[in-house]
């Protein structure tokens, strides 16, 4: 049996390793600086800055799966905003939009990485756990899958299920942001794929209205 088979086995409900992509600002974008892969954009005094490869929390694999961004909205303008997940996206060129993931409707499982208190010296783990231990030198010797043993006991690993404490404490609420306000939090993203592109489009609605005040969009390339 292969290692990617074997990884198939270990992980029936999960999140797969080395399947997503990573996003950063295109070149055309106006970067942030000090902000790592952070870009903003402004319409009708609404700053947006979304930054990608940001999230740091538990799981720490979260992007392995899903597409986080830590947004920082600010309002200069005279409008109260409505802040709803369905006024964000991620938008392909081609029209394709990746939705942004109400946070407490996440259900999916993930497998956590193993952490060692002292790091290996001469030690190739074995190709089907690679997943679990990012970093390590996998062995690129025979090593076979012994599928009886893992079919009994692949509970024994770290399952965690979606979403976690620090995604909901770290998550952009739904809600109304007054003028002269800001909020941080990140969104997140059904996992991008089949594109080299997309921009992330936040919808500006005035609150009291209903009033659609235009968008804000943010180019990214995907990696």
């Amino acid at each position: 049996m292969s290692a990617r088979l074997a990884a198939l086995r270990l992980l029936p409900f999960a999140v797969l390793i080395g399947c997503a992509h990573t996003l950063e600002p295109a070149p055309e974008a106006r970067h942030v600086p000090g902000l790592g892969d952070a870009a903003v954009a402004e319409n009708v005094g609404v700053e947006v800055i979304a930054s990608a490869n940001a999230w740091r929390g538990f799981p720490p694999d979260l992007e392995d799966g899903i597409t986080p961004l830590l947004v920082t909205i600010t309002n200069h303008s005279e409008h109260a905003l409505e802040l709803r997940y369905d006024y964000f996206g991620l938008v392909s060129p081609g029209g394709v939009r990746y939705a942004a993931l109400p946070p407490f409707q996440i259900k999916d499982i993930v497998y956590a990485p193993v952490n060692m208190v002292s790091p290996p010296l001469n030690f190739g783990v074995a190709p089907y756990l690679s997943p679990w231990y990012p970093g390590w030198s996998t062995w690129n010797g025979p090593f076979p899958y012994r599928a009886p043993y893992y079919d009994s006991y692949y509970t024994a690993f770290e399952r965690v299920t979606l979403p976690t404490g620090d995604m909901i404490q770290k998550a952009l609420p739904e809600g109304v942001l007054e003028p002269r306000g800001r909020i941080t939090g990140y969104l997140y993203f059904e996992s991008v794929e089949d594109t080299s592109r997309v921009n992330f489009v936040t919808h500006l609605v005035d609150a009291h209205t209903g009033q659609a005040l235009g968008t804000v969009e943010v180019p990214f390339v995907v990696d």
